[in-house]
């Protein structure tokens, strides 16, 4: 391995270093806190992304997790329940608290539908009403995904769409917790992948989940959809892929971590009967192609209304100013944004908006690394591909949004903290934090 990482990690170190000095010649950056906050960045990134290129060269190696004992029926519904219990708890208090500082209004529900109509909740209850539109300014919700609006209507029935997407989101919310710890279980114990569970729930970004957006829906798809890829389940980790890039556009990049863990299995077989490995390859290819479907239908859904199946993007850059950019040059201008609301005194802009961005950015990089040696390899590699495209939008304003589906993060997280006491204080910290990001926008503040 050591001629195999020095070759990586100086031909990466290379590329990451010729694309940041490009980059920077282009926009001809001077030494500033901007400049600083971007290299750091790209340097982060480029540790775990060496090492994941490093594994990929020996990725019989991938597997470093002991498979802990199962559980028994008995004890699988009792953390499924604790874990529910738990969420409703969670969730109960978030609103609460929520209701009484921010001071909606008299009616509990309606207060929070008043709440949340200022985000693209509006978006999605209006698709779910009206489906697309080729034509006039609603045209532009093209770039919403269709499945979460088609869960709004299953869920609301003929009764009032806001209150069955209210609904559709809390129960998605919930089915999370015992998804991501059958999920945690396949690596660790009961307790730590209970822990591991509510760590992934109560992450400052995760107030989403309880939010009528498709978090909820696409976490609960994605964290499925990786269960049952570990579990060889490969055709069933397809379709749920499938599903999850009809409700946000990064369910494609599930097939990369599908793809790895097939990797694994074909070596596994390969080393036992080499001829029966290759009669697996073409199963495996034919779902990744059925992984391929969600995407494919939602850019003919593009070709049936605009008559071109990239119209989406057109609608996302031109309206949103969001396109295909460098993560690190997002660093850049949350940066710069944060100076500037420094020195003009906004106090509201810069904890809301800035700071939250730069520190989950920086936080999940940290991670990262941390854990870079000890994270499975599909999960690193997928991690890294999310967050590159993720962040990297050019005008970027959900990222603890966004970040928060990265349940990896938990496994690292709960690795940190270790004991049960560091558990506690942990998830108390993570209540407190994602309590307060709730109540920023609930209160109307740049929260995305």
């Amino acid at each position: 391995m050591t001629k195999t990482f020095r070759i990586i990690s100086i031909g990466t170190t290379a590329v990451a270093a010729a694309v940041f000095c490009l980059w920077a010649v282009r926009r001809s950056m001077e030494p500033s806190w901007e400049l600083l906050t971007a290299l750091c960045s790209l340097c982060l990134f480029t540790i775990p992304l060496i090492a994941a290129l490093c594994r990929l060269t020996h990725p019989e190696q991938a597997s470093l997790s002991i498979v802990p004992k199962k559980d028994s029926l008995r004890e699988k519904m009792t953390t499924w329940g604790v874990l529910i219990g738990f969420g409703v708890a969670v969730s109960l208090a978030e609103f609460v608290l929520v209701y009484l500082l921010a001071k909606p209004g008299s009616d509990f529900l309606s207060s929070f539908q008043e709440l949340y109509y200022r985000s693209d909740v509006g978006h999605y209850m209006w698709i779910a009403r009206n489906r697309y539109v080729a034509e006039g300014p609603d045209r532009l919700r093209l770039v919403f995904l269709p499945l979460y609006p088609m869960t709004i209507r299953l869920f609301a029935g003929e009764g009032d769409l806001f209150s069955g997407a209210f609904l559709a989101s809390q129960i998605f919310s919930l089915a999370c917790l015992p998804s991501a710890y059958e999920l945690f279980r396949l690596d660790r114990d009961r307790k730590s992948a209970a822990a591991c569970a509510r760590i992934l729930y109560l992450l400052p970004g995760a107030a989403f989940l309880r939010v009528p957006m498709s978090e909820a829906l696409f976490l609960f798809l994605t964290l499925n959809a990786v269960y049952q890829a570990r579990k060889k389940r490969y055709l069933a980790a397809s379709l749920l892929s499938a599903l999850s890039a009809l409700t946000r556009s990064l369910g494609i990049l599930l097939l990369a971590l599908i793809g790895i863990e097939m990797l694994l299995d074909y070596l596994s077989k390969f080393r036992q009967d080499k001829r029966q490995a290759w009669r697996m390859v073409p199963g495996f290819l034919g779902c990744l192609a059925v992984g391929c479907t969600g995407t494919l239908v939602y850019l003919l859904i593009n070709d049936y209304c605009t008559g071109s199946p990239f119209t989406f993007l057109t609608y996302q850059r031109e309206n949103w100013n969001q396109g295909l950019g460098l993560f690190f040059n997002t660093t850049a201008y949350q940066t710069e944004y944060a100076l500037s609301f420094w020195k003009a005194k906004d106090l509201e802009e810069l904890f809301s908006l800035s700071l939250p961005n730069l520190l989950c950015c920086f936080g999940v990089l940290g991670l990262l690394c941390y854990d870079r040696k000890r994270m499975r390899l599909s999960y690193l590699a997928w991690t890294l591909i999310y967050y590159a495209l993720s962040v990297g939008a050019t005008w970027l304003l959900s990222g603890p949004r966004y970040l928060a589906m990265l349940f990896p993060l938990a496994l690292s997280i709960q690795r940190l903290t270790k004991t049960k006491a560091g558990d506690l204080i942990t998830e108390t910290a993570l209540f407190a934090l994602q309590t307060g990001y709730l109540l920023m926008l609930a209160l109307d503040m740049s929260v995305y």
